[in-house]
Formats: structure tokens, C-alpha cells, sequence
């Protein structure tokens, strides 16, 4: 196993489902780790990570059985799920994690997520040497990317467009209040964007009360509890939501109540959680302003002239980064890197033998192992030298 024709990525993304569909693919965080090693058990994988965001589920994985994962990722709706191989699954690991895949070209979040997903891999055993790899790289490349291009410098974020709206709604930000809700990427990016607008408060509303101060607490927001939200709700202008809850947190009935008390003050709702964190009747609510991550993602469409330019540079750079990751994939598979490494694992593993014995009839362990390290180091040495 391991041979770059079994390196897949499949999954759905915001081109082919829509906010509902990808909910119903989509992984949460607190799941990540039994899903993965569910994948692994059904032995539909022999490695896999993960990535599960407001706009994709992808699995990257080395498999031999590609239609078993889609089945069990899709669960009855695999035809709706991309399936590319080989290259083109290094091609496009090394394009997310850029942004180059995102609906807003250039999102900065997606590094984070990607960092996330390779670590929950490797914490619940379900990555090795060559998901690992992949996933090692595609961050040298977005860095790459960010590096050797304006990609980042032109890039928006769905709490920036949402922002942008907000001004247009309302004049004055000094005198507006924003709650966020969940506290995720999206929260995380979006209250300095908001902080840096001097509005006159933000809050954070989260399961867990520490979480949300913590992510208020960079703006001087408070953290209040997630059950609180119905009973706090006309205290803010702006509601933002970004949570992966299977049912909607917000509904018609809660926001009404808001606005009424509100004596017909607009107020903004963003649902930016998948799936849906808010009943889309709200906007049928006068003087409430409903958006979506789709109409964002519109308005975002409409603003990609000026990364353009940098979007063909950076295929570019992937571009390369693809032919060193394969030219790599292939020298580690090659009969004589393999004959390296098990020479190696069979010289490691007489000297351990060794070592323990020693240890064991009572010699000093400080001087069986300074013993232990030079005796294997001078016999790959040697090895190399032939």
C-alpha cells in the first residue's frame, strides 16, 4: 500500500451542495476523531484526515476502495461527492489549503482548519507517512502562496462583507452592539474586524462560557452562555452565527420578540453556520437584514477582479509544489528506498534487542544506550558508504 494511484480526495464542496447539503456531510469538531476512526476500522482506509468547514467536507485518504469511502462519507448520496486521484488530489490539498478553493479566493481561515485536521489525524491514529506528508505540504505551499503573492492582501472575509453591509444599514458603528455566536474560526476572525470598526460593544455566546470569554476577550467583549441568547437578543444590532448545532439556534419566534422590543431598530442577522443556525423566515421580519454565507459568497464574487492576477500566479507556485510532492511520493516508494529502510528497521531492531538484554542483566542505561546510538549510527553510516 502507498502507491500515489491510491492517494484520493473526495468529498462536496459549496460549488455542488448547498448550505443544507453540506451540512449533512459535514463533520464536527467534537466527531472528528470518531469518524476517522470509524473510516479506519471499516478498513474502507488505509490513512485519512478530515477537512470540515462552513463550505467543504473532504476526506484525503490512501485507499484502495475509493467507493467505499464516498459511501460512507455520503451515506446513500455519493454521486453528489467529487473523487479525484493521484495528482489531482495533491493538486487539490495544495489549492485549498492556499484559499485558491474557497468562495472567497484568498481566505485566510482555511491554514487553521487545515492545521486542525492534520492534527486530529495524527492524534487518533488515523494519518501516516503519506496523508501526513500531504497535509505538511499543502500548508508549505499556502505559505508559499501568501508569500510570493497579493493573494492575502486582497483577501476578504465573510465577517469583512458582512461588515460592509452593516455600514450601509448603520451610519454611526460607535453606537451599535454585535454578538457573535459559537466560537469558531469564523468568531475568531470576524470580532477584530468588527473591533477595529469601534463598535460600541461586542459579545460572544458559546456552550462553554470560558470558551467565549476567551474569544472576546482580545476586543474587551464579554462572554455570556448560549442559553442566554433568546433573552439577550435586543441588546445587539448585529447577530452573527457560526456553529455546526443540527438544529437552528435562532428562530422567527425569538427574533420577532427581538425587533418588537427593539421599537423597529434594524438589526442585522448573519447565519454563517452549517447546517443553518437560523430559520430563513427571519427575513421575512420588517426592518431585520438576513444574510447567508451564499449571499456573502455572491458578494465576494463580485469583488475577485484584483486577486485575480494573483490566483494565476499561484497555481503557478502550486503547480510546483505538486511535481516536488510526487517526485517525492515516487523516490519514497522507489525498490531501493524501501531496501534502505528495511535494512535500517532490521539494524534498529538488533540493537535494541541488545540494549534491553544489557539493561536487564544491570548495566547502566546512560552507558548502554550512549553504546546503543553509536553502534547503529556507525552501521547506517557504513551502509551508506557501500
Amino acid at each position: 500500500m502507498g502507491e500515489l494511484s491510491q492517494l484520493f480526495s473526495i468529498g462536496a464542496d459549496f460549488r455542488m451542495a448547498d448550505a443544507d447539503a453540506r451540512g449533512a456531510l459535514g463533520v464536527s469538531a467534537e466527531s472528528l476523531g470518531g469518524r476517522l476512526r470509524q473510516l479506519l476500522a471499516g478498513k474502507y482506509a488505509h490513512e485519512a484526515a478530515i477537512v470540515s468547514t462552513c463550505n467543504r467536507t473532504e476526506v484525503y485518504c490512501l485507499t484502495d476502495r475509493p467507493a467505499d469511502v464516498a459511501r460512507w462519507l455520503a451515506g446513500g448520496r455519493e454521486d453528489s461527492l467529487f473523487r479525484l486521484r493521484a495528482e489531482d488530489a495533491v493538486r487539490r490539498a495544495f489549492c485549498v489549503a492556499s484559499g485558491l478553493e474557497s468562495q472567497i479566493i484568498g481566505e485566510p481561515e482555511i491554514t487553521g482548519q487545515i492545521k486542525k485536521a492534520a492534527r486530529a489525524a495524527r492524534d487518533n491514529g488515523a494519518s501516516g507517512v503519506f496523508v501526513n506528508r500531504l497535509l505538511e505540504k499543502s500548508l508549505a505551499a499556502a505559505k508559499a502562496v501568501r508569500g510570493q503573492t497579493d493573494i492575502g492582501r486582497h483577501s476578504v472575509s465573510y465577517c469583512g462583507l458582512l461588515a460592509r453591509a452593516a455600514a450601509g444599514i448603520f451610519p454611526d458603528f460607535s453606537e451599535i452592539a454585535v454578538l457573535f455566536i459559537g466560537g469558531g474560526d469564523i468568531t475568531r476572525a470576524g470580532v477584530p474586524v468588527f473591533a477595529g470598526r469601534g463598535v460600541k460593544k461586542i459579545a460572544v455566546a458559546g456552550r462553554s462560557i470560558e470558551k467565549a470569554e476567551a474569544a472576546a476577550k482580545p476586543a474587551g467583549g464579554e462572554g455570556i452562555a448560549l442559553a442566554a441568547v433568546p433573552s439577550v437578543l435586543e441588546k445587539f444590532d448585529v447577530v452573527v452565527s457560526a456553529t455546526a448545532s443540527p438544529v437552528p439556534l435562532i428562530g422567527k419566534g425569538a427574533a420577532e420578540r427581538a425587533v418588537l422590543r427593539r421599537r423597529r431598530r434594524p438589526m442585522v442577522f448573519a447565519d454563517l453556520g452549517v447546517p443553518r443556525d437560523m430559520e430563513p423566515e427571519i427575513a421575512d421580519l420588517p426592518d431585520v437584514f438576513l444574510y447567508t454565507l451564499e449571499q456573502l459568497g455572491a458578494q465576494a464574487e463580485r469583488s475577485q477582479i484584483a486577486r485575480g492576477e494573483a490566483a494565476r500566479l499561484a497555481k503557478g507556485i502550486i503547480d510546483a509544489h505538486v511535481s516536488d510532492f510526487c517526485r517525492w511520493w515516487k523516490n519514497h516508494r522507489s525498490p531501493e528506498v524501501r531496501a534502505r529502510r528495511a535494512n535500517a528497521e532490521s539494524y534498529r531492531k538488533t540493537e535494541l534487542e541488545r540494549a534491553v538484554g544489557k539493561i536487564r542483566r544491570g548495566e547502566d542505561a546512560g552507558v548502554v544506550l550512549e553504546d546503543f546510538s553509536r553502534r547503529l549510527a556507525g552501521k547506517l553510516l557504513h551502509k551508506d558508504k557501500d
